[in-house]
């Protein structure tokens, strides 16, 4: 379904929803914690769904509640033999990773962008602790046996943190315990940092090692359950308080400003472009400036480079966004998607190695964004029809509620007109 987006400023106060990352590490280690354990105000979405009917389908008893979610867990017991993970490659990582350590044939596939997504460094990390795991080639689906005997694993970090991060968790599980010797730089390390935090908090301790090189070792133990409060999503945030810098004032509440999230860094960004950030305890609030070029590096929060692009295109001078090359292994190749919309908006805009270079404009001529589907396109892009005479079109409005189901609801609060084009 298309949508139609045109406005001048974004302004008010709005909560963003709860961490996407946070509701699924939460889930999993539920999952594998024997009793009850609650998840005080998770995200519900198609992704975090997708991770729910996984933990059913491997016998965990799930109960989606209006603010909360009960999970009983502990040993696993498969209910079916193939995991449908829709569009989710967290799901899939993660599930990999825990099918690993129970004796049964396991199954996980997906659709769409999700069987071209790479899972070949996580299959090989797995096997080398003892797992059968294989993948066609090196992409979903996957076939996962156990069990997890435990050992040494050498995985690499510049293509999925996911990938290490689902050996962590299941690591616990092994019968040796495990070490994992990350080989190359570890890229998005914050999200092993919540992966670690959310262990940690269901009683699973993982030991951080730098020298000689960085790695985790994790000895063998059991999860234990308990109850565990999501934060306010960074990801989320972003969208807004771009928007709000390219125009307007938006305070966004429920979010921690001293928060381990990646996305966070969107704020870093925004005062460097010129616009003003103001903070609190647990809010954020953005007021808009005419933006100048900026220059970041998305390495270690690769999910900001289509918001950062965005707000690329309608500020003075030239941009240059660093360290894209993991976007074209996202929900779609975004760093295609983001030159062909820069492009059919008018705005200049090339590759040189690993960065996008970015001539901004202060105003655009509108059109149709092509989303391929990808979540994050639709809501970076949207924020243009704050600039754009004619305002803008999103061509697949529903691509949002694989993370952001509110999200047009939350634009038109803040005073933006979205609706169906004419």
């Amino acid at each position: 379904m298309p949508i139609y987006i045109r406005g001048s400023e974004l302004r008010g106060t709005i909560r963003v929803p709860p961490s996407k990352s946070y509701t699924h590490r939460a889930l999993i280690c539920a999952g594998l914690a024997e009793g009850k354990s609650e998840i005080v105000a998770p995200l519900i979405c198609d992704d975090t769904l997708r991770t729910i009917n996984g933990l059913r389908a491997l016998g965990v008893k799930v109960s989606v509640n209006r603010h909360s979610i009960e999970v009983n867990g502990g040993k696993l017991s498969p209910k079916v033999s193939l995991i449908e993970c829709g569009a989710s490659g967290t799901t899939l990582r993660f599930l990999t990773g825990v099918c690993s350590t129970i004796n049964s044939k396991v199954v996980l596939t997906g659709s769409g962008s999700l069987l071209r997504r790479p899972i070949g460094e996580l299959v090989k990390a797995l096997n080398r602790l003892g797992a059968r795991v294989i993948s066609a080639g090196d992409y979903p689906p996957v076939i996962v046996r156990g069990k997890l005997r435990g050992g040494i694993a050498d995985i690499r970090g510049d293509i999925s943190s996911q990938f290490i991060s689902a050996v962590l968790i299941a690591a616990p599980l092994a019968e040796e315990g495990a070490e994992v010797i990350v080989t190359t730089k570890l890229e998005s390390r914050s999200y092993v940092r919540m992966t670690i935090e959310v262990q940690n908090a269901y009683g699973v301790n993982v030991q951080v090692l730098e020298r000689p090189r960085l790695r985790f070792s994790v000895s063998p133990s059991e999860y234990e359950a308990g109850v565990f409060h999501v934060e306010g999503d960074w990801s989320s945030a972003a969208y807004l308080l771009a928007g709000s810098a390219i125009s307007g004032r938006v305070k966004v509440v429920g979010v921690d400003p001293q928060s381990i999230q990646a996305d966070r860094r969107i704020l870093d960004v925004i005062e460097q472009a010129g616009a003003r950030v103001h903070q609190g305890p647990s809010w954020v609030e953005v007021e808009g400036e005419d933006l100048e070029g900026f220059r970041f590096d998305v390495s270690d929060s690769p999910d900001l480079f289509p918001t950062l692009a965005a707000m690329a295109a309608v500020a003075d001078g030239v941009s240059e966004i660093a360290g894209i090359k993991r976007n074209a292994f996202k929900e779609s190749n975004r760093i295609e998607m983001v030159l062909y919309n820069l492009r059919r908006l008018g705005v200049e805009a090339w590759l040189k190695d690993d960065r996008m270079i970015i001539k901004g404009r202060r105003f655009l001529k509108g059109g149709i964004v092509k989303t391929g589907g990808d979540h994050r396109i639709a809501m970076a892009f949207s924020l243009l029809g704050l600039r754009a005479d004619k305002g803008i079109v999103i061509d697949d409005g529903t691509c949002i509620r694989k993370s952001y189901p509110n999200f047009w609801r939350d634009l038109s609060k803040l005073g933006v007109m979205v609706g169906r084009p004419t």
